[in-house]
């Protein structure tokens, strides 16, 4: 482990300190020491048992040795790849890229203002806007098409995707045949496994229900991914007071346990595989609804600590409201946990756009968000301190008398500060004249200007017909 990197773009938020990120680990171990996790997959098992893991019945406990191996294996960052160079992403130290949510099951139509069930289409039109979006740098499923077969909708879905943005994924799905069949097609698309392997274009999200209980499911999707050397998170998370204790540091120990666990067994399936961490997921569950609380104060930057103190790259959350409309709650949240997030160096921010804890997904309140980050990009750049940015010889011209407006230095930096695209900055005479418009109404507009303006360089007609078959022998290979 290193010491916590400090300085990204200048600016790092932390809340732990060393002694406490130390403090933490040493109860993780513990915890898989004494404890240990409910592994439900048998190879899984044997792999551990052989690798000096106590294995009694589905009960597996790990030793410090054996973490502090897997640690000092798994790379401290890895790289995404767009279908160009354009989109590169070097998922490492202060590195932070923005990314959407996936697969929620409501649609809170830009158009209307109606809740419905989420379709093919709005998969299409909403991948088409984050391609346009310049600030959401990787793209996941965005909704759920009840449209589509269930033996085939995560595929389609996936197909959609690479039909639709240029840049690189982060893909997620409850069957090992639907992982299998994406990895497939973005191998097809690299030309090959090991071109794949070489520059993956997406990381596998496997999300975990119980951070001391992992199923078949999960450890056979890890395996699998490990298996290829391709990028993965392994995030068994904490809904506290549920699945986990009430106290945020318990909490943390507990989660980051059950990663530790997933990064041991990914590293002997496949020593140096890439794995980003969450460093201990913990989500609120509120008591008075018994909701989990996407944007809670207490589901922030801990975790990202965690992971930073391991030195790996660190798959966050923000951006995310528990409001159900696109309304002031949404925008301050999504504000609120975007601004701390990037402040703490989460490498992957997740789940951006996501409404009503994670149940509903909203165009217009993505383009917020891209607003939103924007303006978080603009505030993290480092001050530059040089003879052009001092101006004294034009000050001491321009000084007391004069005025800065005409100047050429004025005109050759006008572009250095940031300007909105949604937000208004007009005069009220001049806003009331343009419409008056709300917030959420003009990121309605901006959807459908970007939509209807936007296109993707489609995908070759032998590389779509590949995929189609791709989709084909995975439908019917359970």
């Amino acid at each position: 482990m290193k010491e916590l990197l400090r300085g990204q773009a200048g600016v790092r938020f932390a809340k732990l300190i060393d002694e406490q990120c130390a403090q933490i680990h040493e109860a993780s171990c513990r915890i898989l020491e004494r404890i240990g996790v409910e592994a439900g997959h048998q190879q899984a098992r044997e792999i551990l048992g052989e690798a000096g893991g106590k294995v009694d019945g589905e009960r597996v406990r790990l030793s410090r040795d054996l973490i502090d191996w897997a640690l000092d294996k798994s790379p401290s960052g890895f790289t995404l790849y767009g279908r160009g160079d354009e989109h590169s992403m070097p998922v490492e130290g202060t590195n932070v890229f923005y990314g959407n949510g996936s697969e929620t099951p409501i649609m809170i139509d830009h158009r209307s203002g109606a809740r419905r069930q989420g379709t093919l289409a709005d998969v299409t039109e909403g991948i088409r806007l984050i391609d346009a979006l310049p600030h959401i740098d990787f793209v996941m499923s965005f909704a759920l098409p009840w449209d589509l077969d269930t033996d085939v909708v995560y595929l389609e879905q996936f197909k959609a995707m690479m039909a639709n943005t240029t840049k690189p994924f982060a893909y997620v799905a409850p069957r090992l045949s639907d992982v299998a069949g994406m990895v497939a097609m973005m191998e097809a698309e690299a030309g090959g496994e090991e071109a794949h392997r070489a520059r993956p274009r997406g990381l596998s999200y496997i999300n975990v229900t119980h951070p001391l209980r992992h199923s078949q499911e999960d450890l056979e999707k890890l395996m699998f991914v490990a298996g290829k050397g391709i990028p993965l998170v392994y995030n068994p998370a904490v809904l506290r007071g549920a699945s986990g204790p009430m106290t945020i540091p318990a909490a943390l120990a507990v989660a980051n346990a059950g990663e530790l666990f997933g990064l041991v067994l990914a590293q002997l399936i496949n020593e140096g595989t890439p794995v980003s961490l969450s460093g201990g997921t913990q989500d609120k569950l509120d008591m008075r609804s018994t909701i989990d609380v996407y944007s809670a104060p207490e589901n922030r930057v801990a975790f990202a600590e965690m992971a930073n103190w391991y030195d790996k790259a660190h798959w966050g959350l923000g951006g995310a409201t528990d409001s159900k409309v696109v309304d002031e709650q949404a925008a301050a949240e999504a504000a609120l946990s975007l601004t701390l997030e990037s402040l703490a160096g989460s490498n992957l921010i997740h789940d951006v756009g996501y409404m009503e804890s994670g149940m509903s997904n909203s165009l217009a309140q993505l383009v917020i968000c891209d607003e939103i980050i924007g303006w978080i990009k603009r505030f993290m750049q480092p001050l530059e301190v040089n003879d052009e940015t001092l101006a004294l010889d034009m000050i001491e011209r321009v000084a007391p008398e004069g005025d800065y407006l005409l100047e050429d230095h004025t005109m050759n930096h006008l572009n250095d500060d940031w300007y909105p695209r949604v937000f208004d900055h007009r005069t009220f005479d001049k806003w009331t004249a343009a419409g008056g418009k709300t917030l959420s109404e003009r990121a309605a507009g901006r959807v459908d200007e970007l939509i209807q303006k936007h296109e993707v360089e489609p995908l070759a007609d032998d590389l779509s017909e590949r995929l189609d078959e791709i989709i084909q022998e995975f439908k019917t290979s359970e």
